[in-house]
């Protein structure tokens, strides 16, 4: 199943943004004019998208100092985000860069960033019924406008090899929504090294091009173990998906009996965008999630409720 949109999506039912039906939106910390948000919702691009870039609107929806979160697949599963090689599931070339122990990017020069050589890192995996579920993000370094659709088809070839439903995109839709400040990602999950279905594309303004005062910004999602008819997803486990604003530097999560994590924030390469994956936890809920950034200071949030 497909959502219209060139193939980009995928089936959208398995990734559920928060509150916006599809939208792509960002938290934006503290007052700041509506404008300003626009133009840097515009730089998180999420899942409604061709395979080289966003569509022409991005939805921003203002709740008091901030505003409401889209959708960015990320993984922290049972146990600490790793950045770690492929199985099988890593298929489809490209190099394998992760984060330092810093939360740096231990990654490629800027000359050596090649629009057909995505980087891939494992941001979040864990154990569920004794099968090892892994949750994978490919960066695919912008392709200059000429080779746009020559990348468009390569990240659409190695999509559709597991999905053979997703659309090809076509080479007008891909020169008109072509952004030339944004890298190409795409979310994939492999359960005991096979990749499956329902993965989820979008795009991340590429190094050098964060829009000033979106440092502090970051989007979320759900991926579901199941959809509203309770088909599987591709994972047997739910997960809270995030990707943070180079400002942003830690994270808590706080459960109803009292526990407490703070998910790795991950590097994908040199993207200035890091992730974070929080996977439920049987008989719980949580009841807050905190951000913090560089200077130690908690920065509002409009009200994240994922896995509440």
């Amino acid at each position: 199943m497909t959502t219209g949109d060139n193939g980009a999506r995928g089936n959208g039912e398995m990734w559920v943004e928060l509150g916006l039906a599809g939208a792509a939106a960002e938290v934006r910390i503290g007052s700041v004019p509506v404008a300003g948000i626009e133009a840097g919702g515009r730089r998180i691009r999420r899942r409604r998208r061709t395979a080289v870039g966003a569509l022409a609107l991005a939805s921003v929806v203002v709740l008091g100092g901030g505003t409401a979160a889209g959708l960015h697949a990320g993984t922290a599963g049972a146990g600490t985000a790793r950045a770690i090689g492929p199985a099988d599931g890593g298929a489809g070339g490209g190099s394998l860069v992760g984060a330092g122990d810093d939360g740096t990017p231990a990654s490629p020069s800027a000359a050596a960033r090649d629009p057909f050589a995505p980087v891939r890192v494992v941001i979040g995996q864990g154990v569920v019924d004794g099968k090892e579920w892994k949750l994978w993000e490919a960066l695919w370094p912008v392709a200059p406008q000429e080779r746009a659709y020559e990348q468009a088809v390569a990240v659409w070839q190695e999509r559709s090899a597991v999905d053979p439903s997703l659309d090809k995109p076509t080479e007008a839709y891909v020169r008109q929504y072509w952004q030339p400040n944004e890298d190409v990602v795409d979310t994939y999950a492999t359960l005991d090294g096979v990749r499956q279905k329902y993965d989820e594309q979008g795009s991340y303004p590429a190094p050098g091009h964060v829009a000033a005062g979106m440092g502090n910004t970051f989007s979320g999602g759900m991926m579901a173990a199941r959809d509203k008819d309770a088909r599987p997803g591709p994972l047997p486990v739910a997960l809270a998906v995030m990707a943070l604003g180079p400002d942003i530097a830690k994270v808590v999560v706080t459960w109803n009996d009292g526990s407490v994590v703070e998910p790795q924030l991950v590097t994908v390469g040199d993207s200035p965008y890091r992730r974070i994956v929080v996977p439920e936890q049987a008989g719980k809920r949580v009841v807050s999630w905190q951000f913090f950034d560089r200077s130690g200071a908690e920065v509002p949030n409009a009200g994240e409720s994922m896995l509440k």
